[in-house]
């Protein structure tokens, strides 16, 4: 079928006149046409471009591009700015351009001098910002497990947390009218949302899509969706790689998305660079497919879409295939693509390429009528500017990580009075207390060392920073000799702290997971192991009793990759949530997790970040915005005491007197009004 569709689509090119002889050196081949371009000089390694007006805008690499393109065969670029983290998507509205950047959350930059583009402000997301769409004075930030997080951006200097919309997975977003449109990534849908009132943003219809949902666009009454990796087929063998291609809908009823057409791509599956977009452009509609290359479909008739034309790029060096395509923009007879590894490309394209149109759009508009969130009758809450992260309890003191409000020290005991704060060099992720020494996990930045004096005020005296990577969690356990760091996705660095003026890596590990949330555990076990809960592979224990630390080992499970669990300290045991229980481990411990023993709730599946104060486990599940109480006096026996559910977004908990205390993002810091007795 597959070969046969490919003549089809190229005698229809030709009969159209959109042959090679006009799409520079095009030959056909068993897709269409395959086309050819040239690597563009100045642009590194590139993740996404978008085409407005005369320019072309590219970001990758930590860096936006602005390019001239008067001349569309001939992009020059004209100057950019770096330090942006891991770019992933543009947007571009006026002379504003809103860049994601993944964990490192979102940028804006105006481009209105576009020889000197200038960085207007940074926004701290819930999550990995990796989508984007900005409707008047709406922004949309697609943020993978966490759904979309919907802000302010009306004043483009402080942005501000609106909500969150949840959704299984959500990649990219785009919207019309007051209707958002989500590609849910493992759900394979479309998701439609009405967020005409953007702070009660509510799921009105989805459509089943036969691949993982990523990228598309909106023409007319047709919604365009990208899809990748596996289809929605009944046997596994044949679903498995078969979910790359286009799917049409017709949207115009928004609320009940209709399944119009699809054309399919190349089999194939590769867990890396997996992400797909669709631009449409006259008659045509252009699809990025990363390893797959791009594709040229014809849909003037989009009840009978037709593959014309395929480009892929040159062979990126570390595996000698074609390099992954990132995304795709069109001008006049010319597709650019967006290559992960080797830059940004120029296609010619003649008759097949031409800039889209961005839908007229009425926007939504926040009211004065429409309030914030309520207050939570069960908390009382301190509410800094930046969204709490992380906290550390130290007596009647709270220590909170606030983003891109710094650090903050907290009373507990005089109605959440502030007693110290201060900004880092960068947002501040994460934070940890060991004695007078404060450490903070800062991004690029690195990770701060910092003597607290009497009157909690912190002075920097050491800096441990990581070339490459960007700390997202520190922890110092006592007695204060070596740190846990994680950076960016997948990496666990063991430092030596002993001379806070002088820290040092000395140990580096890589397996898998570690994306979303703190996974460290707070203190050393067995009076030698530092722990990492590794999503994949289990609790890691780190020996640090030796001349040298090294990795001891993990102990392994064979249940399903967990993303939402954890482990924490039970005295001097570790306690593991994963799979719906949680198991007590002794230091060390080596066994498969299925040999020791699970202690599960009757009717209640345990999940989330545990912390506990010895008899109550709080268990704190970020994406879902709920923290869930247990009584753990017997541990062989827990017992469901309570369920908060929030606004906010909860990470691991601290305890107060008998209270919880929880950071929870935009929502504040949260302290609970009655001491609980389970």
């Amino acid at each position: 079928m597959r070969a046969i569709l490919g003549v089809v689509t190229v005698a229809a090119a030709l009969v159209a006149g959109t042959g090679a002889s006009r799409a520079g050196s095009a030959v056909a081949g068993e897709w269409g046409l395959s086309l050819t371009g040239r690597r563009v000089e100045g642009v590194g390694p590139c993740m996404a471009v978008e085409v407005a007006g005369d320019r072309l805008y590219a970001a990758g690499g930590g860096f936006l591009h602005v390019l001239d393109i008067s001349r569309p065969d001939s992009p020059r670029v004209l100057g950019s700015l770096g330090g942006l983290g891991t770019t992933r998507q543009i947007f571009v509205a006026g002379d504003l351009a809103y860049v994601t950047a993944r964990q490192d959350g979102l940028w804006i930059v105006d481009v209105s001098n576009p020889a000197a583009p200038r960085l207007v402000s940074h926004y701290d997301t819930v999550e990995m910002a990796t989508g984007i769409w900005v409707s008047g004075g709406i922004g949309f930030i697609a943020t993978r497990c966490y759904g979309v997080e919907i802000v302010d951006v009306s004043d483009p200097k402080r942005v501000r947390h609106l909500t969150t919309l949840k959704t299984g997975e959500a990649q990219s977003c785009w919207a019309r009218d007051g209707f958002l449109y989500i590609g849910d990534w493992v759900p394979r849908k479309l998701l439609v949302a009405d967020v005409r009132d953007p702070r009660r943003p509510r799921i009105v219809g989805e459509g089943a899509l036969d691949g993982y949902g990523d990228g598309g666009c909106l023409r007319g009454r047709f919604c365009y969706a990208a899809t990748g990796h596996h289809s929605r087929h009944a046997d596994k063998a044949e679903a498995d790689g078969r979910g790359h291609g286009l799917e049409i809908l017709d949207v115009s009823d928004p609320a009940r998305p209709a399944f119009v057409s699809r054309v399919k791509f190349p089999r194939g599956y590769t867990i890396f660079n997996d992400l797909w977009s669709a631009r449409v452009g006259g008659d045509h509609c252009v699809v990025a497919d990363t390893w797959n290359g791009l594709f040229v479909v014809d849909v003037r008739d989009p009840a009978k879409p037709a593959i014309v034309a395929r480009a892929e790029l040159p062979p990126e060096p570390r595996e000698g295939r074609p390099d992954p395509v990132g995304g795709v923009a069109m001008a006049e007879g010319v597709i650019y693509a967006a290559g992960i590894y080797t830059g940004l490309y120029a296609i010619p394209a003649a008759g097949l390429a031409h800039p889209s149109q961005r839908e007229p759009d009425r926007a939504p508009v926040l009211s004065s009528a429409q309030g914030g969130d309520a207050a939570d009758p069960a908390f009382d809450a301190y509410r800094p500017s930046g969204q709490v992260r992380s906290v550390t309890v130290t007596g009647d003191l709270a220590w909170a990580a606030c983003g891109a409000a710094g650090v903050h020290a907290v009373r507990l005991d005089s109605g959440l009075r502030r007693v110290g704060a201060w900004r880092g060099t960068n947002d501040v992720h994460h934070l940890s207390l060991c004695g007078d020494l404060l450490f903070t996990a800062e991004g690029p930045a690195g990770a701060g060392i910092h003597r607290v004096d009497g009157d909690h005020r912190a002075t920097e005296i050491g800096r441990l920073v990581i070339p490459g990577q960007g700390v997202r969690q520190v922890t110092v356990p006592s007695p204060g000799d070596f740190a846990l760091i994680h950076c960016g996705g997948a990496s666990v660095y063991v430092a030596d702290v002993r001379d806070p003026s002088n820290a040092r890596v000395v140990l580096k590990d890589s397996q898998v997971g570690l994306f979303y949330g703190d996974q460290f555990v707070e203190r050393r076990l067995g009076g030698r192991y530092l722990v990492a809960h590794w999503q994949l592979s289990g609790p890691a224990w780190y020996d640090v009793g030796g001349a040298a630390p090294v990795l001891a080992g993990n102990t392994p499970d064979a249940t399903n990759y967990s993303w939402t669990d954890g482990a924490c300290a039970l005295g001097d045991r570790l306690l593991l949530v994963k799979g719906g229980v949680c198991r007590l481990l002794d230091p060390n411990e080596r066994r498969p997790a299925s040999e020791i023993p699970a202690h599960r709730v009757g009717g209640f599946r345990m999940g989330g970040r545990p912390s506990t104060d010895g008899s109550r486990l709080a268990l704190a599940r970020r994406h879902e915005r709920v923290v869930d109480v247990l009584d753990i006096r017997d541990p062989a026996a827990p017992r469901l005491a309570r369920r908060y559910e929030l606004t906010g977004h909860p990470g691991a908990c601290g305890f107060w007197r008998g209270r919880l205390v929880i950071p929870a993002a935009y929502q504040g810091l949260l302290v609970e009004r009655e001491a609980a007795v389970p």
